[in-house]
């Protein structure tokens, strides 16, 4: 990974895109952008090839947006992150062909949408938040997971139980990825 991300901002400065002062800055933007999208493309290739687009994009959406305000627990190396990722929501993707019409997801949905509200954002060691960021995405995060959870509501209202489901689980996979965080900072 060090060594596309050191070729790719090579070739920027080598073609006049960059400065070399500021390589360092476009390795890690590169690498942040090689993070979040390369597990989000293949969970929704995964997705589109067994025939639950739909139900890939209805987890994915709230789980990208709500976490990125949110924050969570984040692995160490980009691989681990990848194979988490993919796997996790996978794991998403099983659970609702199995367990779509459950009456513990409405109860998970709420359990996560109130940890995250309580628990938001989860401040990162690579990048620390400001008190005024701190209540901004805090405040941002509470608008999404309502805006999620009436979401989610709304279809299982409709009969739409599976596409609920999958809403649903976007904001339960967030509330999931902060847990390891938060168990940490309780036991410090």
């Amino acid at each position: 990974m060090d060594r596309l991300l050191s070729e790719l901002t090579d070739w920027l400065i080598d073609n006049h895109a960059i400065s070399s002062d500021d390589k360092e800055l476009y390795e890690y933007a590169i690498y942040s952008f090689i993070i979040s999208t390369v597990p989000l493309v293949i969970f929704l290739v995964i997705s589109g090839i067994i025939g639950m687009f739909p139900e890939g994009f209805l987890i994915i959406m709230p789980f990208m947006v709500i976490r990125k305000f949110g924050g969570g627990y984040h692995a160490k190396h980009a691989y681990i992150c990848m194979i988490m990722s993919t796997g996790l929501l996978a794991g998403c993707l099983y659970v609702v062909s199995h367990f779509s019409g459950s009456r513990l997801i409405p109860l998970f949905l709420l359990v996560s949408g109130i940890s995250i509200a309580i628990n938001s954002p989860i401040d990162h060691e690579n990048k620390r938040l400001t008190e005024q960021e701190k209540m901004r995405y805090q405040r941002t995060t509470i608008v999404l997971v309502l805006a999620a959870c009436f979401v989610s509501v709304v279809m299982n209202v409709m009969g739409y139980n599976r596409y609920s489901s999958c809403v649903a689980l976007g904001v339960i996979l967030t509330g999931v990825l902060q847990l390891p965080v938060i168990i940490r900072k309780i036991m410090r």
